[in-house]
């Protein structure tokens, strides 16, 4: 079993102009770099281990949506590690 982090677009109201990205954990099968979806529904894919939720895309590294993707990128890389 491998992790991997997916990000996907998030759906906001249309008075939100601002972009909004999801961000998630999923456990897929052995051979796996990348699966269409965040689902469990999706070909490949075992279980949503952690799914962070919608989070503002900023212009700099300090944004939510970096720091998220920093945080799962590395419980992702701590998982495939154990």
């Amino acid at each position: 079993m491998a992790y991997i982090v997916k990000t996907s677009s998030a759906k906001m109201p249309t008075s939100v102009k601002a972009q909004y990205r999801n961000v998630a954990i999923l456990e897929v099968e052995d051979g796996l770099d990348d699966v269409s979806m965040i689902s469990e529904r999706a070909k490949g894919v075992k279980r949503i281990v952690t799914h962070y939720g919608a989070h503002h895309v900023g212009k700099t590294d300090r944004c939510a949506f970096r720091v998220t993707l920093a945080e799962a990128t590395a419980a992702a890389a701590a998982l495939n590690a154990a």
